[in-house]
């Protein structure tokens, strides 16, 4: 058996020991990490190139990743690896992960088996250099790993809390080592050390946190905390304990010799994990300084752990810092927004802002790297075509074409070209040939530092060159267009404030809430549980901006998204107080600020969510919601957001013209591609509702090349099949569809996300598709199958009538039809004006019910 460890620093064992030499070199290593991380699935040699050789020409590229697989199955053995085509996976029975262990643990809910598993963060301190993407990868997984390790933690600690405070003080100071910052684990820390007799551990632990708050930060402790010190000062001190017995310090591990480079530079030595330094629980003013500073210097809203104590002494430092910091766009500009925070803090002279604006955007023309230089025409084009689809984006200025054609030779320097052209952000990249496919990388670099901010690679089959042009800058420009929105965003927030506490804790917060968001996207129905706690994680940071910088807006406003969010994956009481905490917040900047357009923006969006409610007094609070909605892309017109609310809501009125006309209006505004999504979801159902087939198709087709694996861009084409009478009926294409959803969107996960009904629906549009085509039979059956699978389930209780009585209506049960529309007008009412409208059923409230 191979054991192949990627938590902490990267090492391959076999029995008798690591494995060094040739197949441990960091391009090798690198390789086997990408397949360990897979855990068993295949990995197309297209992937793997270009994680790890993503500038070389594709010959040589794929003659390298061949020789390197070739060395590794030499020094592993040929049955580690399964290569099935132009894929390569390696065999769990042969070559078994640290990884495997920890995920499986995680998914099994063996919440201490994944952390003795968590050996460290992944790939730690480990760099390839020239593999910007495999960076980008990897800080990515470390980011994801080290979040289930602090969940396991956590869950732990909670579990522990009731039956041993003490075994729960452990958990947790293991946690505040994973994320130093936190109070809320600092403030469980100290409760569950005074509730198991220690308090002088207890006001230590409490008293050293402060400092690291006091010392990073520059804030104070939250008001609980500072009441639980005076609340353990105040108490008579125990008496003293009796001294322990000494124990046996433990043996240092065993030196090994670490693998050598390719480029002769050392890999990490593979020793054993250490749990990380604890001086900053224990009271080591010293300890807790060093531990602080080495937390703060990850990215904010990532997930932080302790640095192990031989990294004093590490004389890799520089690479150690480079593998720390990654390459995605976001994250560094998070990072770079924190450490001139703090050091405002420290000299209060004011930031220099860029002397070019990060709008200003030149593209130059891509490189062909193909043989003989075929691919020439191609790279021109894919060059004009991005320039013009990033021209139509109002928010940014693009040099045209003709001004970067002097640029196009590469003969004047990179600083002079920035110089004459005053752009403050640069595309540049390259197209080089893939066997019968065109490989297209695309790099973002900030004009003004001249540093690589982010890139992407394209792989497209070579064919039609106008289709394949359109695909790829369209893919390629929605990339950056979100990518230079991250960083605007990100440079926006630091004017907002002269706090750099308030600034940092905001930071943290929104990178919080990103996460929660991605975690509710998740298939997997455990991270979709585990959103509304990272909601609430990302609400307290906010509410520690707010308290570091009261006149600041942005953290309270950005608390009311957090309300919103939160109420909408809630149920119940939850649900109301959550839209009306988010209604409050709002509320409290316009107080100061009346014409604020983002709070009336946050005000009206509430309140048409509260309108929907059953119960509710859905036409007050419409009209409300409009006023407020209307308000603020008055005063803004570029609130991409506040548009697509109010397409939203013109569509439940029946408004369907208006409906799409401002859902236009907000894809024309989201410069950044924020709400893209959503929006054109909703300009599909509006397109839909007027007839307007052939847009709706176009509409579609567009979400999906933009997000080829969103559930949303495969029902609309399952929907189009049975509401476009223009075209036959075929129902064998839409199970194909209902089998394709199912995949990208699992029941079990639907379900999760407080979307139940939504396997029950696919399967009803599938039988109406059956029955237009006359297979009355096989709808009749998916009918009573989903009335079975409807009856356990509220909201499907509430969703199917709609759906049902189109069904009969295709089956020319009209009278039993009508009684099922009726049910659901019954149920929801303020649906009556929209059920009016709708081209399925218009007919139906038209006609007599004796017909």
């Amino acid at each position: 058996m191979i054991l192949i460890h990627v938590l902490g620093a990267p090492v391959i064992r076999r029995a008798e020991g690591p494995i060094t030499g040739r197949a441990a070199h960091r391009r090798r290593l690198a390789l086997i990490a990408i397949l360990a991380a897979a855990r068993g699935r295949p990995v197309g040699r297209e992937r793997i190139i270009g994680l790890l050789w993503p500038e070389n020409p594709s010959d040589a590229a794929r003659h390298t990743l061949s020789e390197g697989l070739y060395v590794l199955r030499k020094d592993l053995g040929d049955d580690a690896f399964v290569v099935m085509g132009d894929e390569v996976a390696l065999d769990p029975a042969i070559a078994r992960s640290d990884l495997d262990d920890f995920e499986q643990a995680l998914a099994d809910g063996r919440w201490e088996d994944a952390v003795n598993a968590y050996g460290g963060p992944f790939l730690d301190g480990f760099y390839v250099a020239d593999a910007a993407e495999f960076e980008r990868w990897a800080e990515g997984e470390r980011d994801r790993l080290a979040r289930g390790y602090g969940r396991a933690l956590e869950e732990l600690a909670a579990a522990a809390e009731a039956v041993a405070p003490i075994r729960a003080a452990e958990w947790w100071r293991r946690l505040l080592a994973h994320d130093p910052f936190s109070s809320r684990v600092a403030l469980r820390l100290v409760r569950a050390l005074a509730c198991g007799g220690e308090r002088a551990a207890a006001l230590r632990a409490a008293e050293a946190h402060v400092v690291l708050l006091r010392e990073e930060l520059g804030v104070g402790p939250e008001p609980e905390l500072a009441s639980l010190i005076e609340d353990l000062r105040s108490e008579p001190p125990a008496p003293p304990p009796r001294p322990p017995r000494p124990a046996a310090a433990p043996a240092p591990p065993p030196p090994s010799a670490g693998p050598v480079d390719e480029d002769d530079a050392p890999a990490p030595d593979p020793v054993a994990p250490s749990a990380g330094p604890a001086a900053v629980l224990a009271g080591s003013a010293v300890s807790a300084d060093r531990d602080a500073r080495a937390a703060a210097a990850d990215p904010p809203g990532a997930a932080r752990t302790a640095t192990p104590a031989s990294a004093e002494s590490d004389d890799r430092p520089a690479r150690r810092r480079k593998r720390r910091f990654g390459f995605a766009a976001a994250g560094l500009v998070a990072v770079a927004l924190v450490l001139a925070a703090l050091a405002a803090r420290r000299d209060p002279a004011p930031r220099a802002e860029p002397r070019f604006d990060p709008r200003r955007i030149a593209v130059l023309y891509l490189d062909d790297y193909s043989p003989g230089g075929e691919l020439q025409y191609l790279a021109n084009g894919l060059t004009e075509m991005l320039i013009h689809e990033l021209s139509q984006v109002q928010a940014l200025d693009v040099v045209s074409r003709n001004g970067v054609k002097p640029y196009r030779e590469g003969s004047v320097p990179f600083d002079s070209m920035v110089a004459d052209l005053r752009v403050g952000s640069v595309v540049e990249g390259s197209v080089q040939r893939s066997g019968d496919s065109v490989r297209v990388v695309v790099q973002l670099i900030d004009g003004n530092t001249h540093s690589h901010l982010v890139s992407r690679v394209v792989i497209r089959p070579l064919g039609d060159v106008l289709a394949l042009e359109r695909a790829v800058s369209e893919e390629v420009s929605g990339f950056l267009r979100e990518q230079l929105g991250a960083s605007i965003r990100q440079r926006e927030a630091v004017g907002g404030t002269r706090s750099p506490a308030a600034l940092e804790l905001a930071l943290r917060g929104e990178q919080a809430y990103a996460d929660a968001v991605a975690l509710h996207r998740s298939s997997n129905p455990d991270d979709v549980a585990s959103a509304l706690r990272a909601l609430d994680g990302a609400d307290a940071l906010l509410a520690r901006a707010e308290a570091a910088d009261p006149r600041w807006w942005r953290p309270t406003l950005a608390r009311a998204w957090v309300a919103l969010q939160t109420a909408s994956w809630s149920e119940g009481m939850r649900r109301a107080m959550e839209f009306d905490s988010a209604a409050a917040r709002a509320e409290r900047v316009l107080a100061r600020d009346p014409a604020n357009a983002r709070a009336l923006e946050v005000r009206g969006t509430a309140l048409w969510f509260r309108s929907v409610d059953p119960g509710s007094e859905t036409a007050t609070l419409q009209r409300a919601s409009e006023r407020d909605l209307r308000a603020a892309v008055a005063a803004d017109p570029e609130l991409a957001s506040a548009w697509g609310t109010l397409s939203f809501l013109y569509y439940v009125q029946a408004r369907f013209a208006e409906s799409a006309q401002t859902a236009e209006k907000a894809l024309e505004h989201d410069a950044w591609l924020e709400h893209a999504d959503d929006v054109l979801e909703r300009l599909f159902f509006s397109q839909l509702s007027i007839g307007d087939y052939r847009a709706a198709a176009e509409t579609c087709e567009r979400g999906r090349r933009a997000r080829p694996r969103d559930w949303r861009f495969v029902e609309c084409r399952l929907t189009l099949l049975r509401e476009d009478r223009s075209r036959p009926a075929d129902p064998a294409a839409a199970w194909r569809l209902v089998a394709e959803l199912d995949a990208l969107d699992p029941p079990p996960r639907a379900a999760a996300t407080g979307r139940t009904y939504a396997p029950i629906y696919r399967r009803l549009v599938a039988a109406a598709v059956s029955a237009r085509a006359g297979q009355a039979d096989s709808a009749r059956a998916v009918l009573a199958r989903a009335r079975l699978d409807a009856a356990a389930d509220p909201e499907s209780r509430v969703s199917m009538p709609y759906d049902e009585a189109y069904i009969l209506l295709l089956l020319g049960e009209r009278a039993q039809a009508r009684e099922r529309l009726e049910v659901y007008l019954a149920q929801r009412p303020e649906m009556r004006a929209f059920t009016a409208r709708d081209p399925l059923m218009r007919e139906l409230l038209t006609s007599s019910p004796s017909r």
